[in-house]
């Protein structure tokens, strides 16, 4: 799993990386903020951790405009800070923040919560997969609900409840993309199915007593 680190002091950046590469990640670094919004674009990483005062555009401001960037793709964001203030940490999480991690970067915290953001991130690729599955289950009811009775003989059509009318009559009461299926309306089977029935069993009938008379 892609995760960017963000943070101006190179020395805190090269533990970043090390750390995140120790726990099984793929770490992308950048040392301001338009450096991360430019590497995020490209690469799309699950999960961001940044730090808060940085030259350019300050952490929260990249948080903003992520969040603005990829609404429909959501981002896990840790943000990096040796703030306490209950003002800074409302700031930062109106912005879009999802965790905040003090420093000096504790290891195990990290880990901690980089784990707590990957099991989100999995949960929501699994919940995103399932939403796609039910849509495409939907867009075919709505195929199926398309097909359409209609008679072989003279075209009407059956509807919902068993009454059969002309073709241009339904489409002009019912505006939705269709299929259709054959079926044969009970007049023309009387006046075209039925004659044809009776003559054919007519003609078995005599075709067996002439066989009966030799």
């Amino acid at each position: 799993m892609k995760v960017l680190a963000v943070d101006d002091d190179r020395v805190t950046l090269l533990t970043l990386r090390r750390l995140l590469e120790k726990f099984g990640y793929e770490a992308l670094t950048a040392t301001n903020g338009t450096e991360a919004l430019k590497l995020f674009l490209d690469h799309r990483p699950k999960m961001l951790v940044t730090d808060w005062m940085m030259p350019e555009m300050e952490g929260p401001t990249v948080v903003k405009t992520i969040r603005a960037f990829a609404e429909s793709e959501y981002t896990y964001i840790i943000m990096l800070t040796s703030r306490q203030d209950k003002d800074d940490m409302m700031a930062g999480m109106l912005a879009g923040v999802d965790e905040f991690l003090t420093k000096p970067i504790d290891p195990d915290q990290l880990r901690a919560r980089l784990r707590v953001g990957k099991r989100i991130m999995m949960l929501q690729d699994s919940l995103g997969k399932r939403v796609r599955e039910l849509e495409k289950e939907r867009d075919h009811v709505k195929m199926l609900q398309g097909f359409l009775p209609i008679c072989s003989y003279c075209k009407k059509i059956r509807d919902d409840e068993n009454l059969w009318s002309q073709i241009e009559e339904y489409i002009s009461d019912h505006q939705a993309n269709i299929q259709f299926s054959h079926s044969i309306c009970p007049d023309c089977y009387e006046s075209k199915v039925k004659p044809m029935e009776e003559a054919f069993w007519a003609k078995k009938k005599a075709e067996q007593e002439c066989l009966h008379d030799h």
